[in-house]
């Protein structure tokens, strides 16, 4: 199990890693945009890369957020709304 803290610092690499994946796979499979040259090449792997990313994550997102805190260790102290006998004396 995970802390939230841990949680925090491993959904930055799982996203990369998701994202990247989703990327190279449009990149392979649109690769034959480079026989009309490379500035077409650029301009095709750009518009691609924004179409597929950001809907992509926003369906990657809330799945990798769901399996973190699934694997995350809830707080330690409870938030009750009252105040801690003794607390701060």
């Amino acid at each position: 199990m995970l802390t939230p803290r841990q949680a925090r610092f491993a959904f930055l690499p799982l996203m990369l890693i998701a994202m990247t994946a989703l990327i190279g796979l449009s990149a392979v499979v649109f690769r034959q945009g480079l026989d009309a040259g490379p500035a077409e090449a650029w301009m095709l792997a750009w518009v691609l890369a924004f179409v597929i990313a950001l809907p992509s994550a926003m369906l990657v997102l809330p799945i990798l957020s769901g399996m973190l805190k699934h694997v995350t260790l809830s707080e330690t102290v409870p938030h009750a709304g009252v105040n801690i006998p003794g607390a701060g004396q």
